[in-house]
This record gives C-alpha cells, structure tokens and sequence, in this order.
C-alpha cells in the first residue's frame, strides 16, 4: 500500500474528488464553469448553515440554523396538512387537566 492509499473508505473518497475535479477541468464554455461555481456556492452556504448557531434554548443548549429550518418546514407541512390544534381546541383540551 503506497502512502496515497488509506481506509477502504478515504480512497473511495478521494477517488471521488478526483472524479469531481476531472470532471470540472473536462469543462470549457463559461456558462457551465458559473453554473458549477454557483453550485459550489450553494453547497458551501448550506454546509455553514447547518453549523450555524441562530440561538439558544434557555437550558443554554444551541439552536442551529439547519435544525430551526427543518422544524420550520415540518410544522408548515403539518399546517398545510391540517395537522394542527386549534387554540380553542388547545384550551378545551387544558380545561381537563
């Protein structure tokens, strides 16, 4: 094993960028090097937003951006769904506590 070579799963990772990297060197009209820069963009915003701290919880844990969004989607599903209480029917619900 050449000292290049890794773990099963490292070289296949490598092997991977490489990939990406001829692939990116194969392209030649201005077009597809912005539409791959604005990928790259995207890929690079959406991997900081998942360690992005907006907040925290008054227990002092963090909350993250990607974490808030994902919340954020699945209540509006469930909104969009009629997945929901009412506070009418939230209040009906306490008075039998």
């Amino acid at each position: 094993m050449s000292g290049t070579e890794g773990s099963g799963k490292e070289k296949s990772i490598e092997a991977r960028k490489l990939a990406l990297v001829e692939a990116l060197m194969a392209l030649d009209r201005g077009e597809d090097i912005s539409a791959m820069e604005a990928a790259v963009e995207e890929l690079r915003e959406n991997i900081r937003a998942r360690q992005l701290v907006i907040g925290y919880r008054p227990s002092g844990t963090p909350v993250l951006k990607q974490r808030f969004l994902d919340r954020l989607r699945h209540t509006l599903h469930d909104l969009n769904h009629d997945e929901y209480v009412s506070l009418h029917d939230l209040e009906k619900r306490a008075a039998d506590w």
